[in-house]
């Protein structure tokens, strides 16, 4: 069956339409896109909100079917250990655009919440950057950076969503405006920078999903998966059906912008990156510094450049793609910049390749903010991972605060997430992958957590951490200091 006739089945025939005025488009020129653009390659960048490291069938989640994403990641890289700097959407989005730690450029908080903490005006972002060497550049869906002031401060020359700060004002729910962006960049013979924020994946009113018309699942045929670690209760299984159900609606459109891309003739000169900025919205997940709070799938899609099939094992941090795409373009890092590119790991010869990488021995995660104020910080390297908490603030529930079976959840001896938290944790992986045993109190781990907590402060010496120093504080007030 041909591509589209798939299409067409999906109830996207305005897709047909585009794609064959676009291949029309090409056919006229005397030579390619790519060609005619020159070396300087499109960029694609994909945010997910609230997918999880393991939340996608190329990351071993069979009950769910993403065959769209799988795709980029079965032709290009997959990023098997790569990890958002802060499991908060406002931080970990500030960190992708600046290539900093939210504590580097202030963004410690939800800043639809805390205006005051949203990224100042004009400050040095990826898309500036791009913008200032001759990209056309353009944001749909999720803007949550700077929710009160214009893209335009920011380096976005077009914004493709309303001026709302709310989800359903964000949610790109078709290809539309993406592949109208593309179009244009293409007639206009320029270079492209498109980053595509999907909120499908977060929560909306009372803490619920909603089932996408053309994507149901079948809560009773899917179990809960083992890296969530709660309970197989047919509550979460009806409520992870809906966030399967949204993940697969985004992979839909994902595909449709793919699609364009190649029927353009431009995948060549178009390099894809998806990450997710956070972990899912589950208790023990989104909110913490464990594995699957801060955890990310991360692919990175470049035809005719990153090799189909890779599988990077090395750590990553989330503020290592902004430096990694300012390389593949040739454009200076700036000294500020804390990341380092991986362009080496991915890239053929002439574009990073030839370049030594020197792999990361810890990558570090921190929350100052979400709602409320739960001051953490963690190192983690291959085996280990060590989480200084800075008050015993519970880390609560997010939007399920007032769900039923979430609040019965919590008061298990295992989901200790209504309970105050400790001063210090320390886990074992490759035998604890779910961070359920703290190792911190036992005497046989003791020079290793001396090992651990030396080198998180050598950290936050080195990056101004301003709670560096800081005491742990029982009964700490929730408001903003």
């Amino acid at each position: 069956m041909s591509q589209l006739n798939v299409l067409c089945i999906k109830n996207r025939c305005w897709v047909i339409a585009f794609l064959i005025v676009c291949a029309g488009i090409v056919s006229c020129d005397a030579g390619s896109p790519a060609g005619q653009r020159g070396k300087l390659p499109n960029i694609l960048f994909i945010v997910a909100d609230d997918l999880g490291w393991q939340d996608l069938g190329i990351y071993g989640n069979t009950q769910i079917n993403t065959p769209n994403i799988d795709a980029l990641a079965a032709s290009g890289a997959k990023f098997n250990n790569a990890f958002v700097v802060a499991p908060s959407c406002s931080s970990s989005r500030a960190a992708l655009m600046t290539g900093q730690y939210p504590h580097t450029n202030k963004v410690t908080a939800l800043t639809h919440r805390y205006p005051s903490k949203a990224l100042r005006p004009f400050y040095t972002t990826l898309a500036s950057l791009l913008e200032d060497n001759g990209y056309r550049t353009g944001i749909d869906g999720k803007w949550h950076v700077a929710p009160y002031y214009p893209t335009s401060f920011y380096g976005y020359q077009e914004r493709m969503l309303g001026l709302g700060v709310f989800a359903d004002d964000w949610k790109i729910s078709n290809a539309e405006d993406a592949l109208e962006f593309i179009h244009d960049s293409v007639e206009d013979n320029s270079p492209f920078y498109l980053e595509l924020n999907f909120i499908q994946n977060h929560r909306r009113d009372h803490g619920k999903f909603y089932y996408s018309d053309e994507f149901p699942v079948d809560a009773g045929s899917i179990k809960v998966p083992q890296n969530y670690s709660l309970p197989d209760w047919p509550e979460i299984r009806e409520d992870l059906a809906r966030f399967y159900s949204q993940t697969m609606e985004m992979d839909a459109i994902v595909g449709d912008i793919v699609a364009a891309l190649d029927a353009l003739e431009i995948r060549q000169s178009t390099l894809i990156i998806f990450v997710s900025d956070n972990g899912q919205p589950y208790p023990g997940a989104k909110m913490t510094l464990y594995d699957r709070g801060t955890g990310t799938p991360l692919i990175a899609n470049w035809q005719g450049t990153i090799a189909a099939g890779l599988q990077i094992n090395p750590l990553i941090s989330s503020i290592d793609i902004m430096p990694s795409i300012l390389h593949a373009v040739g454009i200076d890092v700036p000294e500020a910049v804390q990341g380092m590119s991986f362009l080496p790991l991915i890239a053929l010869q002439g574009r990073g390749g030839d370049n030594k990488y020197t792999e990361r021995a810890a990558v570090f995660t921190e929350l100052d903010y979400h709602v409320n104020y739960l001051p953490t910080r963690s190192v983690r390297t291959n085996q280990w991972k060590y989480i200084r908490n800075y008050t015993d603030s519970a880390v609560g529930l997010d939007e399920l605060g007032a769900t039923d079976w979430a609040i019965r959840l919590a008061k298990l001896p295992d989901q200790p997430w209504l309970r105050p938290r400790v001063e210090e944790e320390l886990y074992y992986l490759p035998d604890d992958p779910h961070e359920t045993v703290n190792l911190a109190t036992n005497q046989h781990h003791q020079k290793v957590k001396a090992r651990l907590g030396q080198l998180l402060t050598e950290h936050m010496r080195d990056t101004s951490d301003p709670a560096l120093g800081q005491e742990f504080s029982p009964d700490v007030i929730n408001v903003l200091q």
